[in-house]
């Protein structure tokens, strides 16, 4: 019922309660400094009281407090924005001259107004003008200056992540798009072959191919695909390698899946097993031998692949970006969630994946 609701929900109602939250969150921001601005005139009638009359106190401290709050929002809104992160010796000598004037200029309009209101402070002393509130005025203009660096701090963090995310992605999609061509060559390849020996086989190798095409151009374009898809592609790959031999070859593939429909990222596996028709030139190595292993158990995938090496002929060249490509793509989509190890001699080649899709 709830994945319908919000199914259901149009673009307008979105862009609606997008703008209901961002005004909420605008609201509340608003609320905290007012609430600020407030305990602190209580704090200032609570301590600073030296009238006898409350009206006029309560005005005194109004006045005060509407002081300090400009002094901060000078700061944040102007002084530090304008000066801190360009000139920080001169973002602090110029709050110190504003606070000092600051200071005078509030002792002096506190003046003129208890003249104005015919009132005088009781035991009025220098403390009160040149203390209390030059010390209130430097505590909240300190307040607001840590208050503007976490923000920029956190804004450079923030605009830090955004740009490591678009070159992760960035550089994802180009480790995507290597894998077409470099799947086409080598299929072309298979097929080159097939037709040089006159073998009956090409046709239908033309038409594995336009399947599997499908579903590295369709399929693969997405970010995910599920992990039995995956597992059908390697079965069709497996079986276009077979056509290049007439003769029966050992290439051994089994799985275990626990959840078929688990997404994973498309075609980790490909550069492994086109590896291992590589280096095993099973087509021409009658003893030769292939052997894929592909677990799933609790979303962690373990993926194993054997396969002897043909040292009679040399090693069918290529451009040797393949597993370079898949182990970028495992650090930037699947960073501190996978494990590959390589092992290889003169006679056998190893590849052991593991896996954490969650």
């Amino acid at each position: 019922m709830l994945i319908s609701g919000i199914k259901a929900l149009s673009m307008p109602e979105a862009r609606r309660m997008w703008h209901h939250s961002k005004l909420f969150m605008k609201n509340r921001t608003v609320f905290i400094h007012l609430s600020f601005w407030f305990v602190l005139l209580a704090i200032n009638l609570a301590l600073v009281s030296r009238l006898e009359d409350f009206d006029a106190e309560l005005i005194v401290e109004f006045m005060n407090v509407a002081f300090y709050a400009a002094i901060f929002y000078l700061n944040i809104l102007v002084i530090f924005p304008q000066m801190y992160e360009d000139n920080k010796v001169t973002y602090i000598v110029t709050s110190l001259l504003l606070l000092i004037l600051a200071a005078i200029g509030l002792h002096y309009l506190n003046e003129l107004l208890l003249d104005l209101l015919g009132e005088r402070r009781r035991n009025r002393g220098w403390g009160i003008s040149f203390f209390y509130q030059p010390l209130w005025m430097a505590l909240i203009y300190m307040v607001g200056t840590i208050n503007s660096i976490q923000k920029m701090l956190n804004e450079k963090t923030g605009r830090i992540q955004k740009i490591t995310e678009e070159k992760l992605q960035t550089e994802l999609q180009l480790l995507k798009n290597q894998i077409n061509p470099h799947f086409l060559f080598n299929a072309l390849n298979n097929i080159y072959s097939l037709a040089y020996t006159n073998s009956g086989k090409a046709p239908d190798s033309i038409l594995k191919l336009s399947e599997m095409l499908r579903y590295v151009i369709e399929d693969c374009s997405r970010e995910n695909v599920s992990l039995d898809n995956e597992i059908a592609y390697i079965k069709n790959l497996i079986e276009f390698y077979r056509m290049k031999t007439p003769e029966e070859r050992k290439i051994e593939f089994s799985y275990r899946i626990e959840h078929p429909s688990l997404p994973i990222a498309p075609m980790l596996f490909l550069p492994f097993i086109e590896n291992s028709f590589k280096y095993s030139r099973i087509d021409e190595d009658k003893n030769g031998y292939i052997s894929i292993m592909l677990n799933e158990s609790a979303a962690k995938v373990h993926f194993l692949i054997r396969n002897s090496v043909f040292t009679k002929r040399k090693t069918l060249q290529g451009s040797g970006h393949g597993i370079s490509n898949v182990q970028q793509r495992l650090e930037i989509i699947y960073p501190g969630r996978h494990s590959l190890q390589i092992l290889a001699d003169e006679e056998s080649y190893q590849a052991e994946l593991n896996l954490n899709l969650i």
